[in-house]
């Protein structure tokens, strides 16, 4: 059976690479925006969902696994950027805080039959010395990242400490996505 990644991240693909042996990536291409009056545990469920649907779709017969993440402290999400100026403002707001990161992942089985949950684990942020945020800044790291840092690359010097799975905070919750597979 073909196992597919229903994601354009390389951080996920690092990931499923220790749980899975051979799989292929095919990112989905879905309306990632929050609905009224969703959680963000809810959403991150559903879009993790409405990505492996897509992928699912266009490939019978294929366990199809998708995720979504999303950083947030109380109701403020911190979603990716690619802005130098907004990623900024985000490590600034989270310097020195705790801000939560939930990741959903869907596993929808080659019957359409779909497995879903959800991960959050607290992040701790150092607080950022001016020098320590510019050459985070330079590193280029910060783009396209959930909270603009990557806790599994140089964006881990940022970060005092995790309470939960560190996977989770990088995109794809192992241990989760590891007993979903096993059913």
């Amino acid at each position: 059976m073909d196992v597919i990644l229903a994601s354009a991240s390389p951080r996920r693909e690092r990931l499923l690479a220790r749980a899975v042996r051979s799989f292929s990536v095919a990112p989905a291409h879905i309306d990632e925006g929050m609905r009224r009056g969703e959680t963000f545990a809810r959403a991150c469920v559903r879009l993790a969902e409405a990505k492996a649907r897509s992928v699912a779709r266009k490939n019978k017969g294929a366990l199809v696994i998708g995720a979504d993440t999303i950083a947030y402290r109380g109701k403020k999400i911190y979603r990716k950027t690619d802005s130098a100026r907004e990623a900024r403002r985000i490590l600034l707001e989270l310097s020195g805080k705790t801000h939560y990161v939930i990741t959903g992942v869907a596993v929808v089985r080659p019957d359409g039959k779909c497995a879903k949950h959800f991960v959050r684990a607290a992040v701790k942020m150092k607080n950022l010395t001016p020098k320590m945020l510019e050459w985070y800044m330079a590193s280029g790291e910060w783009k396209g990242r959930a909270g603009s840092y990557d806790v599994s690359g140089k964006g881990r010097k940022l970060v005092a400490s995790v309470k939960g799975e560190k996977e989770t905070v990088v995109g794809l919750p192992l241990k989760k996505l590891t007993l979903i597979l096993r059913k």
